[in-house]
């Protein structure tokens, strides 16, 4: 008797075929990801982290206008940065804009915030009001503060002296315990309406079923404030001290265009130390160490204050 003849065995290539779609379908969605993540991460290595890499080149060698060759001198750069008595004080003055602002901004706004949820009407006009300076470039902003403080036509001035308090008319740009005072007012002035906003969108996040509940339980505003508003906005508070910190570290503009750092580095930060180093006395070696000071202590700020806040979730 003949023995039928057994089909051929198929299973290996139906899991080869499986294997190869599924390379395929891989492969696919990997070309489809890169090329929407391609032009970000082209647009991001070119502008960010190649600069970011020469400044750290350029701040180990010994490169400035005068020298046709540079030499590798390693850290020396920045230890001469650190013994500079102008770089000291720049990031002296930095750590009070810091303080500064902070006292400035962080409750302040938040008390603002919340005082416009409680007007009744006109409250799409106090978030346009207070916003409003935040869509002015800083240069514009810079001009209008040195009016402001102007000693001879300056508003400030012309109250003081319409009040009777003649003596207390200053040369605020121009007196060395003014102006850096005078700059950090301008600045908060227009980080404002910036800041409002993101309390407002964190005030808006809040259950109103706590306020209810507190109210039945007899709960008053200071009370209500202190033990629902506050604890919500934890998070919210912690990103807005963050930013106001790396702000303050990163300003430029505004002591830039009014003083340069004057009177005296009475008002020099470290970005217009930096400046001065890379731009004014040529020193490309010294400025570029600076930049890589000044972008440390911003990521640090920023390390600390992610972990803070993945502490608290």
């Amino acid at each position: 008797m003949d023995n039928p003849i057994s089909p051929p065995y198929t299973g290996g290539n139906v899991l080869v075929r499986k294997k190869s779609s599924a390379a395929a379908r891989l492969a696919k969605q990997t070309i489809v990801v890169l090329s929407f993540l391609g032009p970000a991460l082209l647009f991001y290595g070119f502008f960010m982290l190649y600069p970011m890499e020469e400044a750290i080149r350029w701040s180990l060698l010994d490169l400035n206008a005068k020298s046709t060759v540079a030499h590798f001198v390693g850290l020396s750069n920045y230890v001469e940065i650190l013994k500079d008595s102008v770089f000291q004080s720049s990031l002296l003055n930095n750590l009070e804009w810091v303080m500064m602002e902070l006292l400035l901004v962080v409750f302040p706004v938040l008390i603002l915030s919340v005082m416009i949820t409680k007007v009744k009407r006109g409250k799409l006009f106090f978030r346009a009001a207070f916003y409003l300076p935040a869509v002015l470039s800083m240069p514009v902003v810079a001009v209008i503060w040195s009016k402001i403080y102007d000693p001879y036509i300056g508003p400030v001035n012309s109250f003081l002296k319409l009040i009777g308090l003649k003596g207390l008319a200053l040369n605020w740009l121009g007196e060395p315990f003014t102006v850096l005072p005078a700059l950090i007012l301008a600045s908060t002035w227009v980080a404002y309406g910036f800041y409002m906003v993101l309390y407002l969108a964190g005030l808006q996040s809040i259950d109103y079923d706590l306020y209810e509940a507190a109210d039945l339980d007899g709960a008053g505003t200071v009370s209500k404030f202190l033990h629902i508003t506050l604890p919500s906005l934890r998070h919210t508070i912690n990103f807005i001290v963050s930013l106001v910190i790396i702000n303050s570290f990163k300003g430029f503009s505004m002591v830039w265009i009014i003083t340069q750092g004057g009177p005296f580095y009475k008002s020099e930060v470290v970005a217009t130390y930096v400046y001065k180093q890379a731009f004014s006395k040529y020193q490309i070696s010294t400025g570029a160490a600076g930049s890589v000071i000044l972008a440390l202590i911003i990521m640090l700020v920023t390390i600390v204050f992610n972990r803070i806040r993945e502490r608290g979730e």
